[in-house]
């Protein structure tokens, strides 16, 4: 998957907005993976960043057209992507800064208390954010919030057509294209034995 890390401390006060349409952002994982997922309309994401004191806020929308299996037929269905999304990735706890007291025993923060070390880190997802490989700040990752986006944005079982009719649970025909001679066994076969069973009441 192609990275595309932003420097937190590259981002404007006011925020930054990003336009990614790479699609290697998202055919490397679907490849990487061997999904069953096919890119019909490219796929494009928009991403505003907002940095805090604790974390960052991320606000986007993730467009395009995609082909999955029908989770009934198997065959291709076209699914239109047109996700929003609005989310706070934060930071890991940080340490408390060292104190001491002031003349009227009051306590407050040395100014020069280290940052805190790369150990607290472990906690925040490292495919969205990392601490920079030069050391200088976090980095947060366009490509990987927007693979995340993605998954989120399909849907559990897609369907080629809501009225689509499945496969023959027998022969495994399309039931949608073609009829089969097939006995319908109606409710669960396992119970047949208890069908005919009836209960006197005292």
């Amino acid at each position: 998957m192609h990275q595309i890390w932003i420097p937190l401390k590259d981002i404007p006060a006011g925020g930054g907005e990003y336009e990614v349409d790479d699609q290697s952002v998202w055919q490397g994982p679907i490849a990487e993976f061997a999904l069953p997922y096919t890119i019909v309309e490219p796929l494009r994401g928009s991403v505003f960043l907002l940095p805090q004191d604790d974390g960052c806020l991320v606000r986007g929308r993730l467009t395009g057209r995609i082909s999955a299996p029908c989770d009934r037929c198997a065959e291709p269905a076209a699914m239109v992507i047109d996700h929003s999304f609005d989310s706070f990735e934060p930071f890991p706890a940080q340490p408390q800064r060292p104190q001491q007291e002031d003349a009227r025993g009051h306590g407050k923060a040395v100014a020069s208390a280290p940052e805190a070390p790369a150990e607290e880190f472990e906690d925040v997802d490292e495919a969205v954010m990392r601490i920079s490989p030069s050391g200088q700040g976090v980095e947060v990752s366009l490509s990987g919030l927007l693979w995340e986006e993605f998954l989120l944005a399909l849907p559990v079982k897609p369907l080629c057509s809501t009225g689509c009719k499945g496969l023959c649970p027998s022969c495994g025909s399309n039931l949608n294209t073609s009829s089969c001679a097939c006995k319908n066994e109606e409710g669960d076969p396992r119970l047949a034995a208890l069908r005919g069973l009836t209960i006197e009441k005292k």
